[in-house]
């Protein structure tokens, strides 16, 4: 423990001891008066009648009034409170007594029966001042015990203990008299000078200490001139001391209005919200406890106003619990929120009086009043309970408008968020109609979203007005700062806060790195389930005032909703999400189940074909060949026989096909690289051309460039290729002319050769050109189709090409014909095995 926290505990001590001795003094003299009957009011030792009353006092229904010097009781002069109140207590009770009073220079005669003095009306007079003293000593120590920074603790503390001494000893002052009445006369005219050291040292701090130095000089030179002459003049002549202590309630009046003028100009300086918010409560504090109570003696003293001093305590309380609260409290809003409590509640008093003092002043007359007839107060009670709320709710939205200057309607923000936070969104959608709408209602020139979304999901960043939200590097680093220190009770922080709440004091650095990167004034925290997943950084007002405990207060509640609206946000993006992706495996699995039902199909469809193919060669060749056995046959022998070849040699090549077929998709087939010389294999082609066409009416031409006369590659693949090609050219066209067409062709690294295979058929629409290459693809496939054919041939010559390192093309239009472009190396290609085949 260091020396300084033994300081404050040894001063609390002796601070303790000596006020435990005051106030047990003052409860054993009290003790002696309780119930015993007393004059109707009270006495200074002087004489002087003292300004505490109650309303039914016997003295304050007769007309003393404060300040007026008793001469003589029942024609006997005398000279000591003292005999004055033994004349009375050994008299029986409420018996009369004639004083002569001196009032401005002149001798009045009044009649004042004695009274009782009840713990009643102790409590609510000189038990009044002692529980204000005790309240303001513990006021006004707790920041300096707790070791505020503010140097305004310590004036603080003088100021009330001061207080204390002279509120304690007031009870004693009027009667018993054993505390030397310098205590309580010095306690009294130090008080203000504290006053205006506490006004200096809260607006300037200990900056400019040498400067206001002559002036704290001055302000207690006062004081203990006020204090001498108080003490010197008491039992002098009362026209004397009646101005000294005129002037000693008037310095008290004249220190308010200082303590007051020094607040308001530093409220005219630039200074953090923080610190605004700190003198506004205290503002209101002395406005309320300091000067009305001054101005009240004032009143009383100068004016003689019958106010008495002990109702004066009860707004006197709330200058130091104003003053402590400020120097302790370093929450922005939590100041702000005080503030403008105590102004709606302290308006709402005042107007309640009003009505009270109307309605008395308009009713009474006629019904009565209290010792007569209740219904004035029953009237009120009523008025209370119809205008209560309407008054606070009217005050509380004047305060708003006029002196917090609100700049937005909080309930239409509220339900206009509360309306997106309600709806299923993705995340990213929600947070960017949230943060927007935040903008522009509470008017903020930049607001920035962090969220992590999910357990170890990517950080979300949503910005408005900010040039980037590339900042999530800092979520993770100050959700585990925020975790570390706040926990999750903290939901917000101000950049003030940050700089001088001694609660920052472990973390400040870091915390005001991040106000600077993020160029935020207020943080607040998201919280999910005990847990901080986010923050929402709020730049300044673009109207440059700050923001206000309502501003903080919803801006909290609206965090608080999109932190749960985000997380539901992300499970219903991951719903979403799963149901996307079902819903593409769904899709894929129809896709498959089709193709897999249009490949049944297929194939059901090529087995028929295949049998319609085999049937026919080999129908016709057992017919010919049961013709060519009868011995009866009389006809041509020869063309029967070159009918049953034909035949044999399509069912030959069906075979060949279906082999070729096989040792594909099997990936047994090789590829046999050989020099083949173009010309003598398209002379062949065009005997096979020759013979298909039977003299139909189709011209049949090859067209081969000269430079083209060697190329290396598979000649039996190639050829099978072009016989299938020209086939089909053959099989559906009617008439018109079939070209085979041959040229070079070359890119940088290689050279090719494109052979063409046109003809003036039936052509090919769009949508088939993509699937007559597909295996078993017949274009049409029913028992009525015109042309035959397995399906197998086109399919075969795409994977044959493929095989040989080259590619082949359609380009057709309905009634027009087609062209089939095949491209191949002019020189030995890279050979592709079989299982290559099925993944090209």
């Amino acid at each position: 423990m260091d020396l300084l926290t033994w300081q404050r505990r040894g001063l609390l001590v002796v601070v303790g001891f000596l006020a435990f001795l005051v106030v047990a003094g003052t409860l054993v003299s009290s003790s002696q008066w309780i119930q015993a009957p007393f004059p109707g009011f009270f006495l200074y030792g002087n004489l002087t009648v003292a300004p505490d009353f109650l309303p039914d006092w016997s003295g304050n229904r007769e007309g003393i009034r404060f300040l007026d010097r008793v001469v003589a009781v029942n024609g006997q002069r005398i000279t000591d409170s003292r005999a004055l109140y033994d004349l009375v207590r050994q008299s029986p009770l409420r018996s009369p007594f004639r004083y002569v009073v001196e009032r401005g220079g002149q001798e009045l005669e009044l009649t004042i029966p004695s009274g009782r003095f009840s713990f009643h009306d102790w409590l609510l007079s000189y038990g009044m001042y002692l529980l204000a003293g005790v309240g303001f000593l513990a006021i006004g120590f707790t920041p300096f015990y707790l070791g505020s920074p503010s140097p305004a603790a310590a004036p603080l503390f003088i100021m009330v203990s001061a207080i204390f001494f002279w509120f304690s000893a007031t009870f004693d002052f009027v009667t018993t008299q054993w505390l030397p009445k310098e205590a309580r006369i010095f306690a009294f005219t130090l008080t203000p000078s504290a006053g205006i050291h506490l006004g200096l040292l809260l607006t300037r701090g200990r900056r400019r200490r040498r400067g206001y130095l002559p002036y704290l000089i001055l302000v207690y030179a006062i004081s203990f001139g006020l204090g001498l002459a108080y003490s010197v003049t008491f039992y002098g002549r009362p026209e004397a001391w009646h101005w000294v202590l005129r002037l000693g309630y008037g310095y008290s009046c004249v220190a308010a209005v200082v303590f007051l003028g020094l607040l308001w100009a530093e409220l005219r300086r630039p200074a953090s919200d923080l610190e605004s918010r700190r003198l506004r409560v205290i503002s209101f504090g002395a406005l309320l406890g300091f000067f009305i109570p001054t101005f009240g003696t004032v009143l009383a003293s100068f004016f003689s106003w019958e106010i008495p001093y002990n109702l004066l305590l009860i707004p006197a309380v709330f200058f130091p619990l104003s003053v402590a609260y400020a120097l302790l409290k370093y929450s922005l809003f939590d100041l702000d929120l005080v503030l403008k409590v105590g102004l709606s509640r302290g308006a709402l008093t005042g107007a309640l009086l009003l009505i009270y003092v109307l309605l008395v002043a308009l009713i009474a007359p006629l019904v009565g009043i209290y010792g007569q007839d209740p219904l004035v107060p029953v009237f009120f009670s009523v008025l209370v309970v119809i205008l209560f709320n309407p008054l606070l709710r009217g005050i509380e939205a004047a305060v708003d408008r006029y002196l917090f200057r609100r700049e937005y309607d909080p309930m239409q923000l509220q339900t206009e968020a509360g309306a997106l936070v309600k709806t299923l969104s993705r995340p990213r959608a929600l947070a960017e109609k949230v943060v927007k709408l935040i903008a522009e209602r509470v008017n903020i020139d930049a607001v920035l979203l962090l969220f992590r979304v999910g357990d170890g999901g990517r950080p979300l960043a949503v910005a408005v007005d900010r040039q980037d939200a590339s900042d999530e590097d800092v979520l993770a680093r100050l959700c585990l700062l925020w975790g570390r220190h706040f926990g999750t009770n903290k939901k917000g922080v101000s950049r003030d806060e940050a700089e001088t709440d001694p609660v920052c004091r472990g973390v400040r650095a870091e915390l005001l790195e991040v106000f600077e990167r993020l160029k935020a004034e207020l943080l607040i925290s998201l919280t999910f389930e005990e847990e901080v997943v986010g923050f929402v950084a709020l730049g300044t007002k673009r109207s440059g005032r700050g923001y206000s405990a309502d501003d903080f207060k919803l801006l909290c509640l609206l965090a608080d909703q999109l932190a749960l609206a985000l997380q539901n946000g992300a499970l219903f993006e991951e719903s979403e999400r799963t149901k996307e992706q079902y819903q593409l495996l769904y899709d894929e699995s129809q896709t498959l189940n089709k193709r897999l039902i249009e490949v049944d199909r297929q194939k059901k469809q090529f087995v028929a074909n295949i049998s319609h193919e085999l049937r026919t060669p080999i129908s016709t060749i057992l017919g010919y060949s049961e013709v060519l056995l009868d011995a009866s046959f009389g006809g041509d022998a020869r063309a029967v026989l070159e009918r049953v070849v034909t035949n044999g040699q399509e069912l030959s090549q069906l075979m060949d096909s279906l082999l070729d077929f096989s040792r594909v998709e099997t990936g047994s087939t090789t590829v046999d690289v050989q020099q083949v010389n173009i010309r003598e294999m398209l002379h062949s082609l065009e005997i096979m051309a020759t013979r298909l066409i039977k003299g139909r009416p189709i011209r049949f031409r090859i067209e081969i460039e000269p430079l083209v006369e060697v190329i290396e590659t598979d000649p039996k693949k190639l050829q099978q290729i072009l016989m299938q090609l020209l086939t089909n050219a053959v099989k559906f066209t009617e008439r018109g002319e079939i070209a085979l067409e041959m040229k070079s062709c070359s890119d940088p690294e290689q050279a090719f050769v494109e052979i063409s295979v046109s003809d003036t058929g039936i052509g090919i629409s769009k949508q088939d050109q993509e699937v007559i290459f597909e295996e078993f693809r017949q274009l049409d496939g029913s028992s009525t189709r015109q042309y035959g054919g397995t399906g197998l041939g086109l399919g075969l010559c795409k994977k044959l090409v493929q095989s040989l390192g080259g590619r082949i093309e359609v380009e057709s239009e309905i009634g027009q014909g087609s062209v089939f472009n095949l491209v191949l190396p002019a020189r030995r290609p890279e050979l592709a095995i079989a299982g290559d085949l099925r993944a090209i």
